[in-house]
């Protein structure tokens, strides 16, 4: 290859090059969607498509248990209110659009599926990581950490320890667990206490009252609604006693869509620039 030759092919991959980068950035300046994975929205911004879906939609959705569960969410004095609800809405400031809150779920796994199935942009409402909804949702970074405690009825849990020291026979336990249906527990006491008999009840308080009477050995849930039952009414002292598990913990996240990988990064980046983080005692403090 003579030298008039190599500069030709040098000039001609010159101008190559000149021409590509003029396009890129004639596309970037004129906000081509052909050459952009952005979408622009009416106010001009070029938006992640799952973050302008939302902003194009006017509302940011919001799955949520129909029950109430505070502190987190219920409703007062025909306000909805809590922690949860005060999370969500301030993913929709920051996302520049009301939160409507949608309550038809009726349990817990209901939330999750909402939004597995694009009914909701997010599920917030007291939601714990597990693998059945791992399957079908991203997690949030978790917003809340909760140890897993134990109402124990002293009764019937006597009669099963006999004289066995309480922490050999909780890490064995082999009596009646009462937990809520179609939650979280559920998939904790089959993972945790593999050799007890699971009691699957509508509602905590259905579980608590079955410990209660003796039903059950035991009802199964987080630190927090353990304490607040005690704290409720001290002389249940007399006829249960709680056990908290320093090694067991329920991180509590917000369910994303699995294609919504921009809003899933975005509500992290929320969860981690929040002013206020609440923790067991601040809640509790809260309540009180």
């Amino acid at each position: 290859m003579n030298i008039t030759r190599v500069l030709l092919l040098c000039m001609a991959l010159c101008l190559g090059g000149m021409a590509w980068a003029q396009t890129g950035a004639r596309a970037r300046a004129s906000g081509d969607a052909g050459n952009s994975p952005l979408v622009q929205v009416a106010d001009g911004r070029m938006l992640a498509p799952d973050i302008a879906r939302i902003v194009n939609h006017g509302e940011l959705v919001v799955s949520m248990l129909a029950a109430d569960n505070p502190p987190f969410f219920s409703t007062q004095k025909g306000q909805l209110v809590g922690t949860d609800v005060d999370l969500a809405r301030l993913i929709g400031k920051e996302l520049g659009v009301p939160v409507r809150f949608d309550r038809s779920p009726k349990t817990f796994d209901g939330v999750a599926e909402m939004v597995a199935n694009s009914q909701a942009d997010l599920g917030i409402s007291r939601l714990a990581r597990t693998l059945k909804r791992g399957q079908m949702v991203h997690f949030s970074n978790s917003y809340m950490r909760l140890g897993h405690a134990l109402l124990i009825n002293r009764v019937r849990f006597a009669e099963m320890a006999g004289d066995q020291p309480l922490p050999q026979v909780i890490r064995n336990f082999t009596g009646s667990i009462g937990v809520i249906a179609n939650s979280s527990w559920e998939e904790f006491g089959r993972r945790n206490f593999p050799q007890a008999k699971l009691v699957s009840y509508p509602t905590w308080q259905d579980a608590v009252n079955a410990a209660i009477k003796g039903e059950v050995v035991a009802a199964y849930r987080d630190e927090l609604e353990i304490m607040q039952i005690v704290n409720s009414d001290p002389s249940l002292a007399l006829s249960l006693r709680t056990v908290t598990f320093n090694d067991l913990e329920s991180p509590l996240s917000i369910m994303v869509g699995i294609r919504d990988l921009t809003l899933l990064s975005f509500v992290n980046e929320v969860i981690a620039q929040r002013a206020e983080k609440p923790t067991v005692s601040s809640v509790l403090k809260s309540i009180k």
